[in-house]
This record gives structure tokens, C-alpha cells and sequence, in this order.
């Protein structure tokens, strides 16, 4: 895609994905009465050996501000995953696979803080990782201010550092996807943007990003959230605009090593497939991953609605089973 032609694809994402565009629905500020579910597909094939859809699920509510907009994920222990949203709520649920899912338990709250003057500036979630232990804090990240908040697992909030000062990243493009390393590093790519940036520790402790060189697993597209699987290799789930799509938007996911520490080599991230034909287009931004007693990895995605009248707030359940790849081909 040349330069006009990606610039002017990356207004309509940002104008999509703003507040207050894009056929918006009246919205209210009350939490919905209820949250209906739908399984929308079954098992497919991906093309990616190892890699396969188990099931597609649409989540819809009446219109509401604190309902939607969906753009993290993070598993929440006991067969639970939580979303994030960039209007600043929580949406927990249980796995909708799981026998004991049911209405009362998908639940929405609202994000808390311990400094009541944060509420009104932070607000727009767009990443989020957690410590891999079973009682680890994990960290929210958030664009237009662009700060890091680290909660404890029971969601108790604990620390924040805004690094606006620190950046030179637009208002609403930012924190877009972070990741805590399984070796205590953090990886953050910020959103269209050809860097990457890597913390040594806790980045609410201290703020000393090593910046990488970042390039796209595929011309026009930019990462909207990172996963680590058991093996080390990190996910990334990548959007492009799509005019031959309804809602416009084009996926993919793709796969990269971890940088070892200290290098400088570019973070170049792999294709591992395409979305077309296999999920309904949608906007894509949330990536969470779990490892199962067998030795398989359920990765879970979901798509953000941006509270408009066009789209769906998707969950994907995709699995990737190690054992059904030879050796030779595994990475």
C-alpha cells in the first residue's frame, strides 16, 4: 500500500474507532438489563497447521455506554476472561463453553481507582497483561492520556504512571498492545507506529523502554494486541480497513520470537493466517491465552463494536494443538 493510500486507511480506522462516529446508536449510561449470547458458528479449519476455530460466540446488549467498545482481554482465572473496554469498564464472564455460563454471571463494573481525580482522564483501555502466577497483579494500559495502571489480581488498584511527557505518541494512538514477558521483560507496541519498545521490569516502577525497530507481518496493517504462548513465541493480532468487508475491517494473526535481551534486531512478526473466510470480519483487538492440561493452547479474541450500529462484539475461540505440527515446522 503506498504512503496516501495507507495514510488516508489509517484516518478511516482512527474515525471509525473514535468516540462519537460511525452510525452510532442513542447510547445509555446505565448498564444494560441484560447480556444475550449466541454461538454464531461451530469448528473450521484455519489453513495454519495446529491451528483451528472451535467456536464463535456474539455477545449483544441495548444500547449502552458501559457495554461494547471491547478492546483487551485477559483470563481472570476459574474459567473466567474479562474485557476491557476504551469507555472504561469491566466486562467479566465465564468461558461460553463452560456448563456453568450463565446470564447472572456476565457482569459489568466500572475500572476503580484509589485517586478519585484519575476517573476523568483515564478511561480508554487498549491493552492489558498480567503477572503469570495464580494471585499476579497485572498492569491496564490506556491511550489519549497514555498511563500504565497496575492492579492487584483481586483487581484492587495499586500503583499509575502517565508517561504523556515521556512519548510522543498521538492521543489516540498509543499503549495498543503490551505483553509481560514470561521472563519479567514488557513488550509494547504502540499503535501505527514502526517501533517497539522493551522494559526491563515493571514499567509502573520505572520508565526505560529499549526501542526496537518494528515492522509489519503485512503491508497496511497494525498489531491490536500481543499474547505470549507457553513456547515463548508471542501472538499478535493485526487490522487493516477492508472495503470489501461488512464492517470494513480485514484480520490476521501472526507470530514472532522474543527479542533477547539486549538485542536490537527488528521485531518482525509472521503470518500464521489470514481471517477471511474463516472469522466474520470484525474489529479484532482483544487477545488472551490459555494452556490446557493436554498440552493444547486455547487463545481467546475479541472484536471491539466501537459502539456502533454495524458491529458485533465477537468472541473467538481458536486452539492451537503443538502435538498435531512436526517438529520441524513448529517454529
Amino acid at each position: 500500500m503506498h504512503g496516501p493510500v495507507r495514510l488516508i486507511a489509517a484516518l478511516v480506522v482512527a474515525t471509525m474507532c473514535a468516540p462519537g462516529t460511525w452510525l452510532r446508536t442513542p447510547i445509555s449510561t446505565e448498564n444494560p438489563k441484560s447480556i444475550a449470547l449466541e454461538q454464531i458458528s461451530g469448528r473450521s479449519e484455519t489453513g495454519a497447521p495446529g491451528w483451528s476455530v472451535e467456536s464463535v460466540w456474539h455477545y449483544s446488549a441495548g444500547p449502552s455506554l458501559r457495554f461494547g467498545g471491547f478492546s483487551a482481554l485477559l483470563p481472570a482465572g476459574a474459567g473466567r476472561l474479562r474485557a476491557f473496554s476504551d469507555r472504561g469498564f469491566l466486562f467479566t464472564f465465564v468461558e461460553p463453553d463452560r456448563e456453568e455460563e450463565l446470564p447472572d454471571r456476565r457482569q459489568i463494573a466500572d475500572m476503580p481507582f484509589n485517586d478519585p481525580s484519575l476517573y476523568p482522564i483515564l478511561w480508554d483501555i487498549e491493552s492489558v497483561t498480567r503477572d503469570s502466577s495464580p494471585e499476579g497483579d497485572y498492569w491496564v494500559g490506556f491511550e489519549n492520556t497514555h498511563a500504565i495502571h497496575r492492579y492487584s489480581y483481586k483487581t484492587e488498584p495499586e500503583d499509575v504512571r502517565i508517561i504523556r511527557d515521556d512519548v510522543d505518541w498521538y492521543d489516540n494512538g498509543g499503549l495498543e498492545a503490551m505483553e509481560r514477558l514470561s521472563d519479567g521483560r514488557f513488550l509494547i507496541i504502540p499503535e501505527r507506529r514502526d517501533e517497539a519498545l522493551i522494559l526491563e521490569s515493571d514499567p509502573v516502577e520505572a520508565w526505560d523502554p529499549q526501542i526496537i525497530p518494528y515492522e509489519s507481518a503485512a503491508e497496511g496493517f497494525a498489531v491490536t494486541d500481543l499474547a505470549q504462548l507457553p513456547d515463548g513465541r508471542v501472538l499478535t493480532v493485526m487490522r487493516d480497513v477492508d472495503w470489501g468487508n461488512y464492517p470494513p475491517f480485514a484480520g490476521l494473526l501472526a507470530i514472532v520470537d522474543v527479542p533477547e535481551v539486549g538485542s536490537v534486531k527488528p521485531l518482525a512478526p509472521k503470518v500464521l493466517f489470514r481471517f477471511e473466510g474463516v472469522l466474520p470480519p470484525e474489529n479484532y483487538e482483544g487477545l488472551a491465552v490459555s494452556e490446557q492440561k493436554d498440552g493444547r493452547v486455547v487463545v481467546w479474541m475479541i472484536s471491539d463494536d466501537n459502539l456502533a450500529a454495524m458491529q458485533r462484539t465477537l468472541l473467538v475461540k481458536l486452539v492451537y494443538d503443538p502435538s498435531a505440527i512436526p517438529d520441524k515446522v513448529k517454529r
